[in-house]
């Protein structure tokens, strides 16, 4: 079976490496190539071997079966013994493992995997032993891929050390092996770790479980390099809070096996979309994605789909490859430097790019490759694309869809390199052209002038993506998601975009065609007329006040958010500052960032929303339980409760901000008064310290049901509410918003979401707290009426629709809205709904 139906998130994000898994019937682990042991686990369920040809492969049997401490293994084998294709490595009583262990599933991985890929994996189907399952390319024993080869750095490099006593019950096995390698790897300095006088590379999974480390064990950690300090300080944190895994105090009583788990079941891999025939002319078909743009376009079809560009493996030598790859970067790196001065509002996109590409661990694997006689474009294609396999597996869906930049700055380093112009994009494409490819990259739209593109259509991509983001910045109608079908459109067929539906009609009636080019150019129209009063307050036809604010994700959202006639910012998502980097940004940091929004807004209100990350959302320098389930795990508040001062550190940050009132708290993911209670005393106390004598306001996002369902409750200790609707309806449909299969199907309209919406604004309405919603809902123009109308007094959008919104707004009366959605609560899907909507307000 893949890696990713393995039940240990360390595995099957390949954390640890890439590989497969088997569910074993037997009872014997024999080895899969001719090699060299280079350790046996001392808890004797899992050994590595080196293959003649460097490549180190980690064979483990079950998960968390460390914790059987040896119970039911025997190996057969020991330290620096060659062994053959076949021969017995470890053998277990499988009835014990089946009671006692997590899962009998077994990983077959090559953990050095910057020398080596794994191909050809036969996974899906039964196997037997001498049955050929897994192919393993590339590397060379005269390249150093041994454990203890440490990285270069000058003889008078700074050094620094610390001493950690290790609190993991099972010692340094795979999964907080992989958590620390890779946190090491950060580090361009040597890095090891020194355990009762044996030492290892920390850098490497299989060198540090080589360490055979118990409960108790005194670690010392040795970096040498720049900053060695501060890199010191850093591990030993992350080891004292045990690298993901529960921490235990040395001389408690040993950890209990986990109870067992149903036995794992190999489903295999869905069969690959077919992909027919081109499309055929005169004959209409209708694609359906995920809204990532709203719009609505007409033009014909401007194919983009990528094809893989073949490159020679062997190179002209080192002393040609390297310099040519160094001025590869080099200039890429000056085009996005020039990219970011062009659009400034988009600059800290191409920045990422920059230090993406200027990443020492991505750097480094493609120079490895060069050096061991690669071409430049085979050992930089290879380290881009195993980096991007790594992003593009994560659980969360937005660092998922960075695998998609690494996926850019690979197409555009081979363009350098293949003397072409990096990043030439679509700007020389016809104006009104609908662009359908499998995946629009963002060097595509650098250069692309607003008004130019009619729409994008992806076969692939997500609506968080960088390419998504500077789509909405040009105004462009664009859905991802469509699948691969979207292949079947041949060029200039005409093509209608609706991207508040999601919806790509190709080859539609003429008649359809007219009428879709007349609406859109009279919505172009409305739109210059809108934003020229977007910037006046918004109030509904009969008087009642609505506010509008802006969803913000970074100092360079306020300006745009501010033209398009924001009366605030209504979500400030913080993570911009957490995200990409090795360790958490300094109050001084924090505070530095707030205030330049809050500056950028001229005293409207700003609602700071504080750290949302956790499970599908990890952050490098603050290590976190493993979860099967990470969308119900630590997430939102449940991270501030476990990791209290990065909590108080952001509250103290923000308290500073001044004028005092412009800035309001909200905490997310709260499920109960409790967590309202802890959070509020925290907040206290901090404006006590600094001497603050005006209070702050403290609200609640209501993203849980049982958030809804207890609004009254958690009302008496929160200032206000607000809705996050993409989570809310995530939960109550019980559908993934990640999950491609399911997240086309996720409608924040249907009546059961519509229903805890009213039941939250009835809980607050005692108190008069007000109720606001600050998820994709508000962005919705479908969904306002229907919000108002349920009691929600403040919307917080995207910047990019504040001015359409605003007029909609303004011609609806209370009256209908209230009959609209109470209508709407009364039948049975989101579609119902969405025609209920649109019956009375057919400009919609």
């Amino acid at each position: 079976m893949s890696l990713e139906e393995v039940p240990d998130p360390a595995f099957a994000q390949r954390l640890v490496g890439d590989g497969l898994a088997i569910d074993p019937v037997g009872n014997e682990l024999r080895a899969p190539c001719d090699g060299v042991i280079l350790s046996v686990h001392r808890a004797r369920h899992a050994c590595t071997l080196r293959a003649a040809s460097g490549a180190e492969i980690l064979l483990h049997v079950g998960v968390d079966t460390v914790a059987l401490n040896g119970t039911g293994f025997t190996a057969h084998v020991k330290d620096g013994q060659a062994v053959r294709a076949g021969d017995l490595l470890l053998s277990f009583d499988i009835n014990v493992l089946a009671s006692r262990a997590r899962s009998l599933v077994s990983m077959m991985v090559v953990v050095n995997g910057d020398s080596f890929q794994v191909g050809d994996c036969a996974t899906g189907r039964s196997v037997e032993i001498g049955d050929r399952i897994m192919t393993v390319i590339g590397g060379t024993l005269a390249a150093d891929s041994s454990p203890a080869a440490a990285d270069a750095v000058p003889a008078d490099a700074p050094t620094a050390e610390g001493q950690v006593q290790l609190c993991i019950a099972q010692g340094l096995h795979a999964r907080p092996a992989a958590a620390l390698a890779n946190a090491a790897k950060a580090h361009p300095g040597a890095v090891a770790i020194v355990c009762r006088g044996r030492s290892a590379n920390a850098k490497s999974v299989v060198s540090l479980m080589g360490l055979g480390t118990v409960l108790g064990d005194e670690l010392t950690v040795q970096v040498s390099g720049g900053n060695a300090a501060t890199v010191v300080e850093q591990l030993v944190g992350l080891i004292r809070a045990g690298l993901g895994d529960p921490v235990v105090q040395p001389g408690s009583a040993p950890a209990v096996a986990a109870a067992p788990a149903a036995p794992a079941v190999a489903v295999p891999a869905p069969a690959e979309e077919a992909v027919g025939p081109p499309f055929a002319a005169g004959e209409e078909v209708l694609l359906k994605g995920t809204i990532a743009v709203p719009g609505v376009a007409v033009g014909p079809v401007v194919r983009r789909f990528r094809t893989v560009q073949a490159v020679n493996e062997t190179g002209a030598g080192a002393a040609v490859e390297e310099p040519r790859l160094t001025r590869a970067l080099a200039q890429v790196t000056a085009q996005l430097a020039d990219a970011a001065t062009r659009m400034p509002e988009q600059g800290a996109i191409f920045q990422a790019h920059q230090a993406l590409l200027e990443d020492p661990e991505l750097v480094d694997a493609a120079l490895a490759g060069v050096r061991a006689g690669q071409s430049a474009e085979w050992a930089w294609s290879r380290a881009s694309q195993a980096h991007a396999e790594v992003l593009s597996r994560l659980a969360d869906a937005r660092m998922a869809e960075r695998a998609a930049d690494l996926r850019d700055l690979e197409q555009q380093v081979l363009a350098v390199l293949a003397g072409r112009s990096a990043g030439a994009g679509l700007a020389d494409l016809p104006k009104g052209s609908v662009v359908v490819a499998d995946e629009i990259l963002p060097s595509d739209l650098a250069g692309v002038p607003a008004g130019l593109l009619g729409g994008i259509c992806m076969a692939h991509g997500g609506p968080t993506s960088h390419a998504v983001i500077l789509a909405s910045a040009l105004g462009v109608p664009t859905i991802v998601a469509l699948g691969r079908q979207a292949e079947r459109i041949p060029d200039g067929a005409p093509v209608i975009v609706d991207g508040n539906r999601a919806e790509l009609r190709v080859f539609p009636p003429e008649d359809a065609l007219a009428s879709t080019r007349d609406v859109a150019a009279q919505r172009a129209a409305r739109r210059a007329e809108n934003r020229k009063s977007a910037g006046e307050l918004c109030v509904m036809a009969d008087g009642t006040r609505i506010e509008v604010f802006a969803n913000l994700g970074r100092v360079g959202d306020t300006a745009e958010a501010v033209q398009e006639g924001a009366e605030g910012c209504g979500l400030l998502r913080t993570e911009f500052l957490f995200l990409e980097r090795q360790s958490a940004p300094t109050e001084e940091e924090q505070y530095d960032q707030y205030q330049q929004i809050a500056d950028g807004l001229g005293g409207r209100p700003l609602i700071i929303r504080t750290l949302d990350v956790g499970g599908d959302k990890p952050l490098p320098y603050m290590p976190l339980p493993p979860e099967e389930n990470p969308v119900l795990g630590l997430r939102g508040v449940r991270v501030g409760l476990r990791e209290p001062e990065l909590l108080r550190t952001q509250i103290r940050a923000i308290l500073r901000v001044k004028p005092y009132g412009v800035c309001s708290i909200m905490v997310p993911m709260i499920a109960s008064p409790s967590e309202m209670k802890i959070v509020r005393t925290m907040v206290d106390e901090e404006r006590a310290k600094l001497g603050r004598a005006e209070p702050i306001a403290l609200g609640a996002m209501i993203e849980v049901p049982a958030a809804a369902l207890i609004a009254d409750r958690i009302s008496i200790l929160a200032d206000f509410l607000s809705i996050g609707t993409n989570d809310l309806t995530q939960y109550v449909l019980a559908m993934d918003r990640g999950n491609p299969h399911v997240a086309a199907h996720l409608d924040a309209l249907h009546p059961g979401v519509l229903r805890l919406i009213r039941q939250a604004v009835q809980g607050a309405a005692p108190l008069g707290r007000t109720v606001a919603v600050c998820g994709g809902s508000a962005s919705d123009p479908m969904a306002a009426p229907l919000l108002l109308g349920l009691g929600v007094t403040e919307l917080s959008a995207t910047p990019a629709v504040i001015a359409d919104l605003k007029a909609f707004i303004r011609t609806l009366r209370m009256e209908d809205c209230r009959a609209v959605a109470e209508a709407a609560l009364g039948v049975d899907s989101a579609e119902e709904v969405r025609a209920l909507v649109v019956r009375q307000w057919p400009e919609l």
